[in-house]
């Protein structure tokens, strides 16, 4: 009797693990890229960060997406600067999906003063801060980049007030993000940025699962640059390559930056624009 019971017992725990495994395998994490820096996340739980929302002008954006509509829920919006090509649809996406919008404080305070953004839905943060705006599950880091940023009004959405004739506003500084989802999967996006050793201290304090990196040059780390960082600095355990390609001034490649990682140990990931990744 004994003998079968403990069997049974054995039988329902080898079960339990198996039905454990099969649930998580069935949800994890995506990752949609959708060219240019503008990458939507959706955690375990269902919740969805857009970072750097330039979609309906992106040569990049496949048509789907061009919609607004088309990127469904949004429960948080990440800038990492104000340049046109990382904001350009900010506005109407924070006013369609009611989604909170976390920049720097120069740039969130000065959104909010121009009426581009709610001050009641937006956080300004700065580096080395973190915040929990989709509950404590998910961890928002703000990190260093090393780029320029400014609000340029006369963009699409971003109108100057009657009367205001600047066309280039304060934006505060450039900044990346890391990102820690509620199973414990980090993501690191450089936002727009060079190289700078203090990259390493991303590593050594998120140690990043996975690391989205500029590779296109001219405004940003080309491929050898960003090689260096992901090799030496970064070493998350995988990487996509980002803002390339979108215009003829950024024309570096993923193939020149597989090229100069050369035998890192680190999974290169080369993500097409509107096509999910599952982590």
């Amino acid at each position: 009797m004994r003998r079968h019971f403990a069997s049974w017992i054995a039988q329902f725990f080898a079960g339990l693990i198996l039905l454990i495994a099969g649930a998580a395998s069935a949800t994890g994490v995506e990752v949609l890229w959708l060219g240019h820096s503008t990458t939507r996340i959706t955690s375990v739980d269902g919740k969805v960060i857009v970072i750097d929302p330039f979609v309906t002008k992106n040569p990049k954006t496949p048509a789907k997406y061009r919609d607004l509509a088309a990127l469904g829920k949004v429960d948080l919006i990440l800038v990492t600067h104000g340049h046109g090509d990382h904001v350009e649809d900010l506005k109407a996406l924070a006013e369609m999906t009611g989604a909170t919008v976390v920049a720097s404080f120069e740039y969130a305070h000065n959104l909010a003063g121009l009426g581009i953004v709610s001050a009641h839905k937006s956080i300004s943060m700065n580096k080395g801060g973190t915040v929990t705006p989709l509950g404590r599950g998910i961890k928002i880091h703000m990190v260093p980049a090393e780029h320029s940023s400014s609000i340029h009004l006369g963009a699409s959405g971003l109108n100057p007030p009657q009367g205001v004739k600047l066309r280039l506003v304060e934006g505060g500084p450039a900044v990346g993000y890391v990102i820690e989802l509620e199973n414990g999967f980090t993501i690191y996006h450089s936002g727009d940025t060079g190289v700078f050793g203090d990259m390493a201290l991303i590593r050594e304090l998120y140690k990043p699962d996975l690391a989205m990196v500029c590779i296109g040059g001219h405004f940003t780390m080309g491929p050898e640059g960003a090689a260096y960082a992901v090799r030496n600095l970064i070493k998350p355990k995988q990487v996509i390559p980002i803002h390339y390609g979108t215009y003829p001034v950024i024309n570096r490649t993923p193939a020149e930056f597989r090229k100069a990682l050369g035998d890192a140990p680190v999974k290169l990931i080369v993500a097409e624009p509107g096509k999910p990744l599952k982590f």
